[in-house]
């Protein structure tokens, strides 16, 4: 069955014969894992869309339990995430930790959705992108439902002996939306502890083991 999604390249792995995996977030399908045989050389519109960091429409062949990208228009590229180290390690963090909470074949539109803006308030950002971070952590942990209310914070291991200046800033976090959050930039070495605060909780609850990306400096 042919169908079309639009999607966002997270991986590309080679394979056997100029194969290559696409490791490829969908809006429709969740996160799904599909071959391809479009030369990553090429200069056409398939070729430039399957490149990671890029957002596209994409047209799959999904057959008995299998999925192939057989073509691909681009919506927007974030290749310039890759040349900025600090975006470029923010923006893997994001992708790591995407990857690990979602099952493949589950369609998790909001994410999807929470994903793409974090991308491009990243793109755009100028400073504090530990900050931004942070913030699309705690919404995708809200949105996960592992993330608790304000008045719950003293029955959790991790939160409970917070002192109340974190506690405000991780509610603000929790009930703001993303795109509402541009403008916020913490001091730096509150948003670092900030995002290693959200990234052991997220390991702990989510039993995702250790991100591997780079994590702030302590």
């Amino acid at each position: 069955m042919d169908t079309e999604c639009e999607g966002l390249v997270i991986r590309e792995t080679r394979i056997l014969k100029g194969r290559r995996m696409i490791l490829l977030f969908t809006d429709r399908f969740g996160m799904i894992s599909a071959g391809t045989s479009v030369s990553e050389r090429g200069k056409n519109r398939s070729a430039l869309a399957i490149r990671r960091f890029t957002r596209g429409v994409y047209q799959l062949r999904r057959n008995r339990g299998s999925t192939s990208i057989i073509g691909g228009d681009i919506l927007h590229s974030y290749y310039d995430l890759s040349l900025d180290y600090d975006k470029f390690a923010s923006a893997s963090l994001a992708l790591e930790f995407t990857v690990k909470i979602l099952p493949e074949e589950v369609p998790s539109p909001k994410i999807y959705e929470l994903l793409v803006t974090f991308l491009e308030m990243l793109e755009k950002r100028k400073k504090s992108f530990d900050t931004l971070t942070a913030a699309y952590f705690v919404k995708v942990l809200k949105l996960s439902g592992v993330f608790p209310d304000a008045e719950n914070f003293e029955y959790d291991e991790l939160l409970s002996e917070l002192d109340f200046g974190i506690v405000r800033i991780l509610v603000y976090l929790a009930e703001s939306p993303l795109g509402q959050l541009e403008k916020l930039a913490l001091d730096d070495e509150l948003a670092a502890r900030l995002l290693r605060l959200v990234i052991r909780y997220s390991e702990f609850h989510l039993d995702i083991g250790a991100l591997k990306s780079d994590l702030p400096k302590k």
